[in-house]
């Protein structure tokens, strides 16, 4: 379970960072392309939530 709440969050958390990238780049009138946006949102995901495993197994004994 603590692995699902650990995908929820990083989730939650590139989300927030495209929002905020997304207003900015709206506010200064630069288009950003969806589809790229979206691989590499989800790729960015993916090896946050790795490391964050990675980590939790280096610290078991």
């Amino acid at each position: 379970m603590k692995h699902f709440f650990k995908a929820v969050a990083v989730g939650v958390v590139v989300l927030i960072v495209l929002l905020v990238i997304h207003v900015f780049c709206n506010t200064h009138d630069i288009h950003l392309d969806s589809t790229v946006t979206s691989i590499v949102s989800s790729m960015c995901s993916l090896l946050l939530y790795q490391g964050l495993i990675r980590i939790e197994k280096n610290k078991e004994p």
